[in-house]
């Protein structure tokens, strides 16, 4: 294939945002969509998940008429409110977003996760991890991280590092590391993961940065999926807290799939078909909203979020589904982390 863009190509690039794409995707498939988004279900308001492949940062662009009568949610803000500071990308590395060049970074690492600000990046190739300090800075190993370590998150604060050990053996739990000094506390055992975690999930944080929270599962046997049977929340201690009853096949995977205020939490279902977004309350585990989507990206704000429509393009919805913004041009990667902008001059890429 030439790495020529074509008319329609660039074009979409321009709408994405004001700088050109990494020379090195040019060649890379990219899919204009304007698929109507279907909505399925009017309710209260949530949503949340992260995790597969987006555009490396977008910038919206077609603002969609209001809804009628029945609308509830509040208009998008004026200013941007999240950018894609890192993403996976999908022939191996990832590129990280470097702020003051204005450019993506192409990085080794297989795992390039941003701390809530985009300042530092939690980096790992599955054997060792550690952090860089910046898009382009040497990586300061984090001597907890190794083979066994199934998922990172760090803390809202960005203050601590939650490293989950979390898969179908034992001893499992989760290891809490400082993300100044990088130093490890012990391993927090929890004991019962060996039984209700067949999806072999990590820890998430809760919002508030005292509890994390798992997703329990169950086998499914060799004809069906593994399926959820509850939501549970520990101290960093490892003590029990709560338990929600949310169950079926959506699972809460990481932080990225809570509200920024920490009162609701979105999941996709994965199946053949039209996908399914179900939004849940924290409060009591209940589904207060269900809308037809390919994958959740990450929350705009407390209101809306970012979809992946089922063409891979993408959407900012309401916690109903309805699309109230669409952009218009994707490029194909295998995962994608969105920070807050939070109210410093917005960098390329925000939207």
């Amino acid at each position: 294939m030439s790495t020529d863009l074509g008319p329609e190509i660039r074009r979409a690039f321009e709408e994405i945002a004001d700088l050109p794409p990494p020379g090195d995707l040019a060649d890379r498939a990219v899919r204009l969509a304007r698929k109507r988004h279907r909505r399925v279900v009017a309710c209260a308001a949530l949503v949340v998940l992260v995790a597969v492949g987006v555009p490396l940062a977008v910038r919206g662009t077609d603002e969609l008429p209001l809804p009628s009568a029945n609308w509830s949610y509040p208009p998008l803000p004026s200013e941007p409110q999240v950018v894609a500071a890192a993403y996976a990308d999908v022939e191996g590395g990832s590129y990280v977003l470097d702020r003051e060049a204005g450019r993506y970074r192409k990085v080794p690492w297989r795992l390039a996760l941003p701390s809530p600000d985009g300042e530092r990046f939690f980096v790992a190739d599955g054997r060792r991890g550690g952090v860089v300090d910046d898009a382009g800075g040497a990586v300061r190993w984090v001597g907890a991280y190794d083979s066994y370590t199934s998922v990172v998150a760090w803390s809202p604060d960005g203050s601590r590092i939650l490293l989950s050990q979390a898969g179908k053996g034992d001893p499992a739990g989760f290891v809490l590391v400082d993300a100044d000094t990088l130093v490890a506390g012990p391993l927090v055992e929890v004991p019962d993961l060996i039984h209700v975690n067949a999806m072999g999930l990590g820890f998430f944080w809760a919002r508030d940065g005292r509890s994390v929270g798992l997703t329990l599962s169950a086998a499914g046997g060799e004809t069906n999926p593994d399926r959820v049977i509850g939501v549970r929340f520990y101290d960093l201690g490892g003590q029990p807290l709560r338990t929600l009853g949310i169950t079926g096949y959506a699972a809460i995977r990481d932080g990225a799939d809570v509200s920024p205020d920490g009162k609701r939490a979105a999941a996709a279902v994965r199946r053949d078909g039209p996908g399914i977004v179900q939004v849940f309350d924290l409060g009591d585990g209940s589904v207060v909203e269900e809308f037809t989507a390919g994958d959740v990206v990450g929350w705009y704000d407390n209101d809306h979020l970012v979809v992946r429509d089922g063409d891979a393009s993408l959407a900012v919805v309401d916690a109903s589904g309805q699309a109230v913004k669409r952009v218009s041009g994707t490029v194909e990667a295998q995962a994608v982390h969105l920070v807050a902008v939070e109210g410093r001059s917005p960098p390329p890429f925000a939207f």
